[in-house]
C-alpha cells in the first residue's frame, strides 16, 4: 500500500514499505528541521509580478548544493505579507534535503527558526532549549531565519542572534533570511547595524512585491 505522507510516493516506482530507506531518511530530516508540518510537502506558487524574482530562486534551488556548500546567504524580503518569501525559503530547504537525504544517517541538515518565537525561547530560563538544538543552530548546514526582522529586537535579543549568526559566518555556514525590511538603514533600526550588516551585506537580496497570495 503507497504511503500517502511520503514524498515520493508520485514519481517512485519501488514498493512502498514501512524499512523504505529513502522514506525514512527524508522523514528525519523533516522531524528535526522544525518545518511546520503544514509546510513540508511544497506547493506549486504564481509568480505573478514577482516572475523575475521567482526565476532568480528557482536558479538558486537547481543548484542549491553549491549554495549550501559554499556557505552563501539570501535574505527574501517585501513590504508586504503572505506573498511566498517563507514559502520560497521552505522550497529551497526540501530541495536540499532532497538532494542529500542518501547516507544522510542522524544529521540534522537543516533547521527552520521562526525567530520571534525563537528569542522567547531563548528568554525562558525557566525551560531552556535542549543544548542539542542550540548546538545545530551552529553546525547545521543551513538555517531558515523567518521574520528575522518583524519587531524591534531588545539588546539581549541582538547578541544572542548575532551570536549564532557571527558563528555561522565563521564556520562558513549557509542562511536564508525573510523579512518585511527593504532597506538596510530600517533593518538597522530592527536589529541593531551588526546584524544588519551580517543579513544585508553577507547575502544575495530577493525583493518581491507582490501582494497577499493566502488562500489562493
Amino acid at each position: 500500500m503507497r504511503n500517502e505522507k511520503c514524498w515520493y510516493k508520485e514519481v517512485c516506482s519501488q514498493e512502498c514499505t514501512s524499512s523504505c530507506l529513502r522514506y525514512t531518511e527524508m522523514k528525519y530530516l523533516m522531524d528535526n528541521s522544525g518545518i511546520p508540518s503544514s509546510r513540508q510537502y511544497p506547493k506549486p506558487l504564481n509568480g505573478g509580478s514577482d516572475y523575475d524574482a521567482f526565476c532568480y530562486l528557482a536558479d538558486i534551488k537547481n543548484d542549491i548544493v553549491n549554495f549550501v556548500k559554499n556557505g552563501e546567504n539570501l535574505y527574501i524580503c517585501s513590504n508586504n505579507t503572505g506573498n511566498g518569501k517563507t514559502s520560497w525559503a521552505i522550497k529551497l530547504m526540501l530541495k536540499y534535503f532532497d538532494e542529500v537525504w542518501a547516507g544522510n544517517g542522524f544529521r540534522t541538515r537543516g533547521m527552520f527558526v521562526h525567530v520571534p518565537t525563537l528569542l522567547n525561547q531563548l528568554k525562558n530560563f525557566d525551560s531552556p532549549l535542549p543544548q542539542e538544538y542550540k548546538e545545530n543552530l551552529v553546525k547545521a548546514d543551513l538555517i531558515i531565519w523567518d521574520d528575522i526582522a518583524s519587531v524591534p529586537i531588545s539588546n539581549y535579543d541582538n547578541s544572542q542572534l548575532l551570536s549564532y549568526i557571527d558563528q555561522r559566518a565563521l564556520n562558513d555556514k549557509s542562511n536564508i533570511y525573510t523579512g518585511n525590511i527593504t532597506n538596510i538603514d530600517d533593518l538597522e533600526k530592527t536589529v541593531g547595524s551588526r546584524l544588519a550588516s551580517r543579513v544585508w551585506n553577507s547575502s544575495e537580496i530577493v525583493k518581491f512585491v507582490g501582494l497577499d497570495r493566502r488562500g489562493e
